[in-house]
């Protein structure tokens, strides 16, 4: 097949360059074949941690606003979409911890992946009492109190 073209920050001045290049057109430096090809290899690692950091985030967010919701008495299919993005949580954390913890980099774009990976696992965590002790709780009173009027 074909060698697919990569990109990748250059050696000396951080620009963003492709792994064809044999000397940077920013700097002028020049680019060893085998370096250019492993950095662009882990740029391209962390562009998939980027975007499935962005994933976890917005899975977070959707699960905490079916859990609001799920507060509501009469829209009872809401928890099963908290139950089912909760559980969805779970396995693309495990997911992303397991691929891409490792990436050593000083990329500022991977260190906000990470804080939002961490964000989503905070609020994944908070989620675990709140969905499963909290909200029952409080549909319990809330029923008992419609039955009453």
């Amino acid at each position: 097949m074909f060698n697919q073209i990569q990109s990748f920050p250059c050696p000396s001045c951080r620009e963003i360059i492709n792994d064809t290049m044999q000397t940077c057109k920013y700097c002028g430096a020049p680019i060893d074949k085998g370096i250019a090809q492993a950095a662009a290899e882990v740029q391209s690692k962390v562009n998939q941690a980027c975007s499935d950091a962005s994933y976890l985030k917005t899975t977070a967010l959707v699960m905490w606003v079916c859990l609001g919701l799920s507060f509501i008495p009469y829209v009872p299919l809401v928890s099963w979409g908290f139950l089912l993005t909760f559980i969805a949580l779970v396995v693309l954390l495990i997911r992303w911890q397991t691929k891409f913890s490792d990436i050593n980099t000083p990329d500022p774009d991977y260190q906000k992946a990470r804080r939002s990976k961490n964000l989503a696992f905070i609020l994944w965590l908070v989620a675990l009492p709140t969905g499963f002790v909290i909200r029952p709780i409080i549909s319990l009173v809330l029923s008992r109190l419609m039955g009453q009027l």
